[in-house]
């Protein structure tokens, strides 16, 4: 099992929209890569979780999800890592 410093955060924002990617384990130790996004000043949004079958496999998506978002004009904001 990893530790909680091998969990990430990423979040992209632009203009009224907002992305995040989280990664984390589940109860039994598996990887879980949740995808949120929304209109940032609202409560309105959806949340995705989408397991995954190793922690490499994660870190690939979240970076694919980096370079869509980035495509689409989102920038990054500051990580926040647990």
């Amino acid at each position: 099992m990893y530790a909680t410093a091998d969990w990430d955060r990423q979040r992209w924002e632009k203009a009224h929209r907002y992305y995040e990617a989280h990664l984390h384990q589940d109860l039994w130790g598996e990887w879980v890569l949740t995808k949120v996004w929304g209109r940032r000043g609202t409560l309105l949004g959806r949340a995705v979780h989408m397991p995954c079958a190793s922690y490499r496999e994660a870190c690939e998506r979240i970076a694919a999800l980096h370079v869509r978002r980035e495509q689409r004009g989102y920038s990054r904001t500051a990580n926040a890592r647990h």
